[in-house]
């Protein structure tokens, strides 16, 4: 279960908004945080592993139908917010009223064990593991991230801060006012801030291949 418990009701926005064409041949045109596991969409499963936030799942043009027209996901008390069309995975942040504070997730992503995501200042959420292929990672030291690598095929087998896609963001520590869309939460956001990183422990999935949906479903088996 992924926790806050600073502040209850703090804000999550969940990111669903992409194409997923990746995992087409599976998807037939749904969006890919909608395929059923195990009796039940994806986004879901991580919905339900999230306790403590208040959350807007950030959607486009391409998919917000999908999602408002899901009468399960109504039950769960969350929120939808349309960005139009994509904008890239930060492009939401320019056309949205930010709280003061609030966390951003990939959707697509599933996080087993017990996370505690409190922090008090802007923060990248990582985990120390081997790079298989194409994850990026922080270089870091005493808890402050030097710099940023991105999808370093060199990088392969090596232990590194992996980016596990989960931030705390302060509005105040946001630099917005000088980027075009479409804007990119790695490439823009984090490399033009001053951030702290926290190492969870969990056992990451996400569904962006057939091959790591398929693990994802047999460790729910």
């Amino acid at each position: 279960m992924i926790v806050t418990e600073l502040s209850k009701g703090t804000k999550l926005y969940l990111l669903v908004g992409g194409k997923g064409t990746r995992i087409s041949s599976i998807t037939k045109g749904l969006p890919k945080a909608m395929i059923d596991i195990n009796g039940k969409r994806f986004i879901k499963h991580v919905i339900e592993n999230l306790k403590g936030f208040d959350i807007t799942l950030v959607c486009s043009n391409l998919n917000y139908s999908y999602f408002t027209g899901d009468l399960t996901l109504h039950g769960l008390g969350v929120e939808f917010f349309n960005e139009g069309d994509p904008s890239g995975t930060g492009g939401f942040l320019k056309k949205i009223d930010l709280p003061e504070s609030f966390y951003v997730m990939n959707g697509d992503t599933f996080y087993s064990g017990d996370i505690n995501l409190d922090c008090d200042e802007s923060t990248i959420f990582v985990q120390e593991k081997k790079v298989n292929s194409d994850e990026g990672y922080i270089l870091g030291e005493n808890g402050k991230v030097k710099s940023f690598v991105e999808k370093c095929i060199f990088s392969k087998g090596e232990t590194r801060f992996v980016n596990l896609g989960i931030y705390k963001f302060y509005k105040k520590d946001l630099h917005l006012s000088y980027t075009n869309l479409p804007l990119s939460i790695e490439y823009d956001i984090l490399t033009n801030m001053d951030l702290s990183y926290k190492v969870l422990n969990t056992r990451g999935f996400d569904i962006g291949t057939p091959e790591r949906l398929n693990l994802f479903e047999e460790w729910m088996c």
